[in-house]
C-alpha cells in the first residue's frame, strides 16, 4: 500500500514555504498586503494542484517533468541560503563550500522520504512560529504606528514578485502529493502567509520604510532589536536559525520530488525496480 502523508504534516510542510521567504523579503509599506495577497493566490493554485496530483503522478513522463521543474526552486533556495550565511555569519568561507554543505544536508534528509520530511516539518513549523512570536513580543514597545501605510497600487507588483518566488516550490510539492491533501496545502500556505505578512509589518514598524529599504535582510536586522538581557543579546541569530531550518525542510521536500521518479515511494528511499525484485521473485 502506498504511504500517505497525514494532513497535519502536509499543512506543516506547506507552512514552511512562506516562512522560508521571510529572510529575503524586501520590506516597505506595501509588503504586508503583497505577502498576504501572494500567499492567498498561491494557496488557491496549490489546492487545485493537489487535486490533480494523482493524475499527474500516474504518468512517468509527467513525473520526470515535475522533477526537472522542482530543480529550479531547489537550486534557488540553496544558492540564497549560501549567500545569506556568507553575508551574515561566515564571511570568510567561500560560497561554494557553504552551498555544498547545504546540499549534503538536503540530500541526507531527502533520503528519508517525503512523508518523514513532512513529519520533521511539524516541530520545525511550531518552533519557528514560537520564535517569531517571541521576537514580535520583545519588540512590541518599539513599534511606530506612524510608519503604517494604506494599500496602494505598487502592492500588485510586489505581490507578483513574491508569488514568483513562492509558487514554483509550492506547486512542485502540491503536484507530488498523494490525493486528499488539497486542504492541507491551502491551510499550510495560508498560515505561513499570515506569519509572513505580520512579520514584514513588524519589520516596517520597527525600522521604517527608508531604513528597511537600505538593508539587504530587513527582517533579520529587525530581529536584532529583540534581546533578553545578556542571554540573548543577538536576537537575529535566534530569529534566523528556525527560518533556515524551514528552508532546509523546503529543500529536502523538493529533493524528494526530484528523486520521486527514481524512488517510486513517499517513504524511505529505494532504488525503483531494483528494490522490487525480491517481491517479484517471491511471486
Amino acid at each position: 500500500m502506498r504511504e500517505r502523508l497525514f494532513p497535519r504534516w502536509g499543512a506543516a510542510l506547506f507552512a514552511l514555504l512562506p516562512l522560508s521567504e521571510l529572510l529575503y523579503l524586501p520590506v516597505d509599506g506595501q509588503t504586508m498586503y503583497a505577502a498576504a495577497l501572494a500567499s492567498l493566490v498561491c494557496a488557491l493554485l496549490c489546492a487545485g494542484g493537489a487535486r490533480i496530483a494523482p493524475f499527474w503522478c500516474r504518468y512517468r513522463i509527467l513525473q520526470w517533468a515535475l522533477a526537472l521543474f522542482a530543480l529550479w526552486p531547489l537550486t534557488q533556495s540553496l544558492a540564497r541560503m549560501g549567500l545569506f550565511l556568507r553575508n551574515t555569519v561566515f564571511p570568510a568561507r567561500p560560497l561554494w563550500s557553504l552551498i555544498l554543505l547545504l546540499t549534503v544536508c538536503t540530500l541526507l534528509t531527502a533520503t528519508t522520504g517525503l512523508n518523514r520530511c513532512a513529519m520533521w516539518a511539524l516541530p520545525v513549523a511550531w518552533a519557528a512560529g514560537a520564535v517569531l512570536a517571541l521576537s514580535g513580543i520583545l519588540t512590541l514597545g518599539e513599534l511606530r504606528i506612524s510608519y503604517w501605510e494604506a494599500p496602494a497600487a505598487p502592492l500588485l507588483g510586489q505581490a507578483g514578485a513574491i508569488l514568483r518566488a513562492l509558487l514554483p516550490a509550492a506547486l512542485a510539492l502540491s503536484l507530488a502529493l498523494p490525493d486528499g491533501l488539497a486542504g492541507a496545502a491551502s491551510r499550510g500556505l495560508s498560515a505561513g502567509g499570515t506569519l509572513l505578512a505580520l512579520l514584514s509589518l513588524r519589520a516596517l514598524l520597527l525600522l521604517g520604510p527608508h531604513t528597511a529599504a537600505l538593508l539587504p535582510y530587513p527582517n533579520f536586522s529587525a530581529a536584532g532589536l529583540a534581546a533578553i538581557g545578556d542571554f540573548a543579546r543577538h536576537g537575529e541569530v535566534f530569529f534566523a536559525v528556525p527560518l533556515l531550518l524551514c528552508e532546509l525542510g523546503r529543500c529536502a521536500a523538493l529533493a524528494c520530488v526530484l528523486l520521486l521518479p527514481v524512488t517510486h515511494s513517499y517513504g524511505v528511499l529505494r532504488l525503483g525496480q531494483e528494490a522490487d525484485r525480491p517481491a517479484h521473485r517471491q511471486q
